[in-house]
């Protein structure tokens, strides 16, 4: 008999088990990629390279089978908040306003996928390094303790383009970055920014008013993609690259 090679270490419980090929980035957020042949455009940002397509999502042998049940029950419910299906009130103007989000739940899915970006080797995750940082987040999201509002909160800003509509058929690798003494990591999934606060005293962060409450209130602000100058940077690059009509996702061209 072969050995299985998924056999391993989960990064979760840090039990030796088989791993399962786990989505790094959630599957949902591929959905508006897609092409009618399930296929999704790679641009580079090196404009050496051409541009790719692929058929399946950034994916890595990193839980155990209960572990990726575990944020599996969080994908779920943050797809219906943003996909509906969930119960939740949404109010108009900007931002918007979300209310009965289920804090516990939105609160580790947003912890899960940090955490996922942080353990993955691919090159699309490269600059995602937490430190000491990583192991209290494995800590919390291995019992399930979401923590305080102020505990690596995350923030979603959604990015419009012409006639309103959101930047969802567009996902960017994550960068990381200094803002008011604090480090912060953006990645933009499903049509806007999230971003992670990830530092030991997040709670004098000047900008706390987006972040999930426990209350279960998410404000989340909208912008014009065309104010954005990271957008304009990216669309600068695009334009230099040979790619096919539809552009879906970019990558950096890292290791």
């Amino acid at each position: 008999m072969r050995p299985n090679n998924s056999v391993g270490i989960c990064k979760l419980c840090q039990k030796e088990a088989e791993l399962k090929n786990s989505h790094i980035i959630p599957e949902f957020f591929y959905r508006r990629l897609y092409d009618d042949k399930h296929r999704f455009n790679v641009v580079p940002l090196d404009p050496t390279e051409n541009a790719r397509y692929e058929q399946k999502g950034l994916r890595e042998h990193l839980l155990c089978n209960d572990c990726e049940q575990q944020f599996s029950k969080y994908e779920k419910y943050t797809r219906g908040i943003f996909y509906g299906g969930k119960s939740i009130l949404i109010g108009r103007g900007n931002p918007i306003r979300i209310s009965r989000v289920d804090y516990q739940r939105f609160k580790l899915f947003q912890l899960s996928l940090i955490f996922r970006a942080a353990l993955s080797k691919l090159p699309f995750f490269y600059s995602v390094k937490l430190g000491h940082h990583e192991e209290r987040i494995r800590k919390m999201l291995l019992k399930e303790d979401p923590g305080d509002e102020t505990d690596y909160p995350c923030m979603v800003i959604v990015f419009l383009r012409d006639k309103n509509v959101p930047m969802d058929d567009f996902i960017h690798p994550p960068d990381r970055l200094k803002l008011y003494g604090h480090t912060l990591y953006r990645m933009v999934l499903g049509g806007g920014f999230w971003i992670w606060i990830i530092s030991s005293h997040s709670r004098q962060f000047p900008r706390l008013d987006f972040i999930l409450k426990k209350d279960g209130t998410f404000q989340i602000p909208l912008r014009k993609a065309e104010d954005s100058q990271f957008f304009k940077d990216i669309a600068q690059k695009m334009r230099k690259v040979k790619s096919h009509d539809s552009i879906s996702m970019v990558r950096t061209n890292l290791g």
